[in-house]
């Protein structure tokens, strides 16, 4: 190194940034990018197959008939026992549709006698089975005919719509 009368060391030409070789890298990260994409929705819907045509699809499918009324009961509190007898406190929220051709004064005089066959039947669970997401149809078949056995005949369906345990 040379040092000038300073004692500093002297200073070399700091490098030029390369020059850029044209606009070639940037038109191919756009385009590149675009082409991937539409050749990989291209290659989706040919393997998902064509549709069938609209007239074809609607026979068919069988429309679903719309719900009738529904009622949302209030959430019901319980103690529940597991195999070891330990209790195990739940909330239980659900709400019981019914035919269409259900009024819905007929439903709300039936309210009190479906919560006092629905917690009737809780209580007889164990903690194991009130949980079990498996056996979730099987609670749901039990509450709806303990429903309609309470006298509300045009009950069609149970809903679980909360359901927590401790």
């Amino acid at each position: 190194m040379s040092e000038n009368a300073d004692n500093k060391p002297k200073e070399t030409p700091a490098a030029q940034p390369p020059k850029s070789g044209g606009g070639g890298s940037l038109i191919i990260g756009m385009i590149l990018p675009a082409l991937l994409s539409a050749a990989g929705s291209y290659g989706g819907v040919r393997a998902a197959g064509h549709a069938p045509p609209v007239s074809q699809a609607e026979s068919t499918h069988t429309e679903a008939k719309p719900p009738g009324p529904t009622m949302a009961l209030d959430p019901f509190l319980v103690n529940i026992l597991d195999q070891s007898k330990k209790p195990h406190p739940m909330k239980l929220t659900l709400a019981v549709e019914f035919d269409a051709t259900t009024k819905e004064e007929t439903i709300k005089s039936f309210i009190p006698r479906m919560r006092d066959a629905i917690l009737t039947h809780m209580r007889t669970l164990n903690f194991e089975e009130a949980v079990d997401s498996e056996r979730s149809a099987k609670l749901r078949a039990d509450l709806l005919e303990r429903c309609r056995s309470s006298g509300a005949m045009g009950a069609e369906r149970i809903l679980i719509t909360d359901l927590v345990a401790q």
